[in-house]
């Protein structure tokens, strides 16, 4: 049975759909990677999936179970979501919002248990920020808070991890730290993880299998050595491009050709 699963997903925001008949399936521990251009409906797929829009018809199943059925409290201890960085809002302690992910296991009145805070220390050093608990997110590095919020996720103890462009606002290095983290959790702690990316080169690694997103609809899916071609780019991404093989990972990598502005 596949953790997750959709069938004939639509959704949007009251003005039309933005997503159209969805048919997807995350098998447990897979590592599933969204490809898009902007305004593909990436991000649109990602709130749909977890129940969060309004305007929606079809179905999602979680481990058999209809998302429609279960309440909110139950999806988060199902789904753990990482959203794109930007600038807090509050000015929590990294250690404040690292435990909002513990919410979904306490009582309206009940404050963190002993088992809650050994959890969230468990996190925080699994991440490599035990060092920044009492700091204000305000004052961390784009890398820095996005290894807050993937902690956060964490500390909810979910089987699914959903992202939403986590390399958006990183530079080249933090990206690639954030991508080594996520396998390292499909890897070691058997999480699944779908995560909707910008970056190609960047997601082609680490993903057992890409789905190709335009305009709403799913164009093509499946292992990223067959998918990434030169005709899929093209149809995706409106972008003529070269692939070749990645000497270290042997896949499948794309370089864009220029429109212009050729060297001489």
């Amino acid at each position: 049975m596949a953790i997750l699963e959709t069938r004939g997903l639509s959704a949007g925001y009251g003005n039309g759909n933005v997503i159209k008949n969805i048919q997807m399936r995350l098998e447990k521990g897979e590592f599933v990677s969204i490809l898009g251009p902007n305004g593909s409906g990436k991000s649109t797929l990602i709130k749909a999936l977890q129940g969060l829009l309004k305007y929606a018809s079809g179905e999602v199943a979680v481990a058999g179970e209809r998302l429609s059925r279960l309440k909110r409290r139950e999806v988060a201890r199902w789904i753990a979501f990482v959203p794109q960085i930007s600038d807090p809002v509050f000015d929590f302690s990294v250690f404040e919002l690292v435990a909002m992910g513990r919410y979904a296991y306490q009582s309206r009145i009940s404050g963190l248990s002993p088992s809650d805070i050994r959890l969230i220390k468990d996190v925080l050093k699994l991440l490599e920020i035990s060092q920044l608990e009492d700091k204000k997110i305000a004052h961390l590095s784009g890398g820095e808070r996005q290894r807050v919020l993937i902690a956060r996720a964490l500390a909810q103890d979910t089987p699914l991890l959903f992202l939403d462009e986590p390399s958006s606002h990183l530079d080249i290095n933090y990206g690639l730290e954030i991508f080594e983290i996520l396998i390292k959790l499909q890897r070691e702690r058997g999480k699944t993880i779908l995560c909707a990316e910008h970056n190609i080169n960047l997601a082609v690694p680490y993903s057992q299998r890409i789905i190709f997103l335009r305009a709403g609809e799913i164009r093509a899916q499946g292992p990223p050595a067959g998918l990434i071609t030169r005709d899929h780019i093209r149809d995706i991404f409106q972008a003529e491009v070269d692939i070749r093989q990645n000497p270290h990972s042997l896949l499948p990598e794309i370089s864009l050709i220029p429109k212009t502005g050729k060297r001489e």
